[in-house]
């Protein structure tokens, strides 16, 4: 327990210093800080998932996992800030994407007798898992949204990153609280084969922790943006408690998603860099899908405001 802890903790001040590196650094230097944190999170989860598949895929196909691993994560931070006039950070990402699946269809032509169909689905999960959805957390972090919202309330990258993190925790502790307290008037398992522990009323806490998580989050941090126009922040209180809606679905979405990735692999942690926790993608699994659903939940915004 004191190892979980110690580790649990040295994983929040990195995530600190980053975040802080982002702030205080000037820019776009300072969101490049944090991009690198993302970018080791994809080298080291890329690491975890191509052990974890072993030797489902060819060494050609994790040769192209790993160069598109090592590529699409600068290619997208730099994008998205040096060239937005030419469709920024998910133009490039899906062009080096899309470069990676023709150069597995090269090798799959001229590999046939060693690669098959198995091999590559294998190779294309593990490109976007984490890597793909990853360059999703680096386009939230340079995500701006033009216009009075984001004077009147902070709708920028700082909030969306602080989105991605804070809301897990909430969703997965009220989730926890919820099952300890009434698992025992609804026993109903939700995922039994995949997560024997999760619970259908651990489910409905999760969904009451991301509309809180959400809630308390906007006002700690527009607090000091507000201050004497709280009618203001009321009329967007409602949103926010949809995006922690939302961000519940896809937390428990990666949640998952991880589980059965592990038991179709056969092994219980991805990895053991954060000893009692597992590996790096054992932390960000959740984290991984909230980016997603955080950042179409910031677009549908910019389009409104």
């Amino acid at each position: 327990m004191l190892k979980r802890l110690l580790t649990g903790t040295c994983y929040i001040l990195v995530l600190a210093v980053c975040y802080c590196l982002k702030i205080f650094v000037p820019q776009p230097y300072g969101d490049f800080c944090f991009d690198a944190l993302i970018y080791a999170f994809a080298i080291i989860g890329t690491f975890e998932m191509l052990r974890a598949v072993k030797d489902k895929i060819t060494k050609v196909e994790k040769g192209l996992v790993w160069a598109f691993a090592i590529a699409a994560i600068p290619v997208c931070a730099i994008s998205e800030v040096y060239l937005q006039k030419y469709g920024g950070g998910i133009t490039a990402t899906a062009a080096v994407f899309m470069a990676f699946v023709m150069a597995l269809f090269i090798a799959f032509i001229a590999n046939h007798e060693k690669m098959s169909l198995e091999s590559f689905g294998v190779s294309l999960v593990s490109a976007i898992y984490p890597t793909v959805l990853l360059c999703a957390m680096v386009l939230i972090n340079h995500v701006d949204i033009n216009g009075a919202a984001v004077k009147d309330f902070a709708l920028d990258s700082r909030l969306a990153i602080l989105l991605v993190f804070y809301l897990s925790p909430w969703v997965d502790s009220i989730a926890y609280v919820f099952g300890f307290c009434f698992k025992k008037y609804f026993p109903k398992k939700m995922a039994p084969k995949l997560s024997p522990n999760k619970t259908v009323i651990g489910c409905v806490g999760s969904f009451v922790g991301g509309a809180v998580g959400a809630a308390s989050l906007y006002f700690l941090y527009n607090m000091p943006v507000l201050a004497g126009s709280y009618a203001q922040m009321y009329i967007w209180l409602p949103v926010y408690m949809v995006i922690g809606l939302i961000v519940t679905v896809a937390v428990i979405l990666g949640d998952l998603v991880e589980s059965c990735i592990k038991r179709k692999a056969g092994i219980k942690d991805m990895g053991n860099l954060i000893p009692g926790h597992g590996g790096i993608l054992d932390r960000i699994d959740s984290a991984l899908f909230a980016t997603v659903a955080i950042y179409v939940c910031f677009l549908i915004i910019r389009l409104i405001v």
